[in-house]
């Protein structure tokens, strides 16, 4: 055998060797990505969150409480992979993200949900991701598991997160009823939620801008929320620091008419209508309110 006979030969082996060890071999970014063995956390107090600061994870069906496949429901790669457990149920919460045939960023989100011991009677729930240009919120303030349709039956609540220049939070919303939960899309349109079972309405406060705040009920009727009241203060002349009321846009106050006492029962004291500094503004997410600012505060 010649020289030039050996080399090649030589080279054949060596080229097989680099296959056989995986070397040279082309892998898709998806594949790079599920081949990361990111740390499992524990689950604490019935939470478990994955996540990593927006990039791609690895969630295969053995992680999942449910018998699913995370592939088989998500279109792209998850981002984010939350359980939460309560009351005998399993809540499995998924995010992904990819791009369209048009190549816009889009996101995917799904709610998986199963009983405590059968993996198998499973509820799977796509819902429009509201994650864009939300601020993330950890696990422990993301679920809320209460009644606010006042049927007697708890619902589920999953935080978006904070959204836009004056941060408001909204939350998914699942309706728990007889055939199992039904997502609420109107709740999702509530900023800054809060509970008054008392009087079987949703509260809402939020800024308009940095000179305009508002106060809101909503009512759970006909399967869907809609808005009751609307309570907004604004600036009406800055030069002269006149400020007016109205509900529904109808002035009730000026500031220019009222005295501070007249004011304080008119908006805030306990006797008043509003009563806007009083618990049951309080949000489900901060327990803050709008009047004092606390609303900003972190949970």
């Amino acid at each position: 055998m010649n020289t030039k006979s050996r080399i090649q030969n030589i080279a054949i082996v060596l080229s097989g060797l680099l296959i056989i060890c995986g070397f040279g071999s082309f892998r898709t970014e998806d594949e790079a990505v599920m081949e990361v063995q990111q740390e499992i956390p524990t689950e604490e107090n019935g939470f478990l969150e994955i996540y990593a600061d927006g990039e791609r994870i690895s969630v295969s069906g053995d992680m999942m409480a449910a018998e699913v496949s995370p592939q088989e429901i998500l279109t792209g790669s998850p981002v984010i992979y939350d359980r939460f457990r309560r009351d005998g149920w399993v809540f499995e919460w998924l995010i992904s993200d990819y791009h369209d045939d048009h190549l816009f960023f889009l996101e995917d989100g799904v709610l998986v949900i199963s009983r405590e011991g059968d993996r198998e009677d499973v509820q799977i729930i796509h819902v429009k991701a509201e994650g864009g240009g939300g601020i993330w919120v950890s696990v422990e303030n993301k679920f809320e598991y209460v009644d606010v349709n006042y049927d007697g039956i708890s619902d589920l609540l999953i935080c978006t997160g904070s959204h836009g220049n004056q941060g408001a939070l909204t939350y998914y919303c699942f309706l728990q009823t007889e055939n199992g939960f039904v997502e609420c899309p109107t709740f999702t349109d509530i900023p800054n939620p809060a509970i008054d079972a008392e009087n079987e309405l949703i509260l809402s406060q939020w800024r308009n801008s940095a000179a305009s705040h508002s106060w809101a009920e909503f009512r759970y009727q006909d399967n869907v929320y809609t808005l009751q009241r609307e309570l907004r203060e604004e600036i009406w002349d800055a030069e002269k620091n006149i400020w007016i009321w109205t509900v529904n846009g109808e002035v009730i106050g000026r500031s220019d008419e009222l005295s501070a006492e007249e004011t304080e029962d008119l908006l805030y004291s306990e006797n008043s209508e509003w009563e806007i500094l009083g618990d049951r503004w309080q949000t489900l997410y901060h327990h803050g309110l709008m009047a004092d600012y606390s609303i900003y505060d972190e949970p």
